[in-house]
């Protein structure tokens, strides 16, 4: 468990040394680092920040489509043209910050059709509620050259709504997307019929999961929905060989998503035991006192009831 919980710290997460590092031109000097998955898919990931958010391609014969733009701190498009410069779909997994950074460098993104998500595209995010995204402490060697704290924000973008159960043909491979709400309104996630592998975005994977939301700017947690969606997803693709998730470790085995509705059960029938919130920061706009933190292995819950 301890390789998830820490942050500050000069050497790299032991979990990359699983996978094929790639060499990349734009990296932003280092800002993003770059891994060949199995499945054809290749991850982006920002592990000097510590939202350590992650963005997938998925690659078919003739197109490919991208999981989410990341957290817009540094420019992404230069080096997903470098990864692949073919003609390219991008779809989010919900409309939080560190998912939308860059989408306004992109002609168009997907989104869930829910009202909210469908408003913030047209408005953005402004600094303010950002701000402590942009606090030094946030990055493992300081801010990276160009980025101006102060300024920091997600920009309004072209978003074009996208139907539960919409199919997407990449030549040779499928991928399906699912409305899955819970972590927040307008989540979903998608899954690769080829290589049977669910891209989870928020709902799965190892670090601290947030069920504690409910405002105008981070919209609004609904753990009975969380535990509806997952269950609908185990309904829905049994196959499952494996959860690449949007933070952390790129990978988890399919029981994670048995193994995390049984915990969210647990928290919301009060048979968990929690701690009040340590850490304002992991608060996230709402008021920590109301907050608890569930521990389980490997990961954790943060609800507020």
């Amino acid at each position: 468990m301890s390789e998830y919980t820490k942050w500050k710290g000069p050497e790299p997460r032991p979990y990359y040394a699983k996978y094929k590092r790639l060499e990349v031109s734009n990296d932003c000097n280092g800002w993003f680092e770059c891994y060949e998955l199995p499945g054809d898919i290749t991850a982006i990931c920002e592990p000097q920040h510590l939202q350590e958010v992650n963005v997938f391609i998925i690659k078919g014969k003739d197109r490919a489509l991208m999981l989410d733009t990341g957290m817009g701190i540094c420019n992404i498009e230069p080096l997903v043209r470098e990864l692949w410069p073919g003609e390219l779909t991008i779809v989010n997994c919900h409309r939080h910050f560190d998912h939308t950074g860059n989408n306004w460098r992109f002609p168009e993104v997907l989104v869930a059709d829910e009202p909210h998500a469908i408003k913030q595209a047209e408005t953005g995010c402004p600094h303010e509620p950002l701000a402590n995204q942009a606090d030094e402490d946030m990055f493992l060697f300081g801010y990276p050259e160009g980025f101006v704290p102060e300024e920091y924000c997600v920009r309004p973008f072209n978003a074009k709504p996208v139907e539960d159960g919409h199919v997407f043909d990449l030549g040779e491979r499928e991928v399906e997307l699912i409305y899955t709400p819970g972590h927040l309104e307008d989540h979903l996630m998608l899954f690769d019929r080829k290589e049977k592998i669910l891209f989870s975005g928020d709902m799965i994977y190892l670090g601290a999961i947030y069920v504690q939301f409910s405002s105008d700017i981070m919209g609004r947690s609904d753990i009975g929905q969380y535990i509806d969606s997952l269950n609908k997803v185990k309904a829905k693709f049994p196959e499952v060989s494996a959860v690449y998730t949007s933070h952390n470790d790129f990978i988890m085995p399919p029981d994670c998503i048995g193994v995390i509705r049984d915990a969210l059960t647990a928290v919301k029938d009060g048979t968990a035991k929690g701690e009040s919130l340590r850490d304002e920061k992991y608060g996230y706009y709402e008021d920590p006192v109301t907050m608890k933190q569930y521990q389980f292995d490997g990961f954790s819950i943060v609800y507020k009831e």
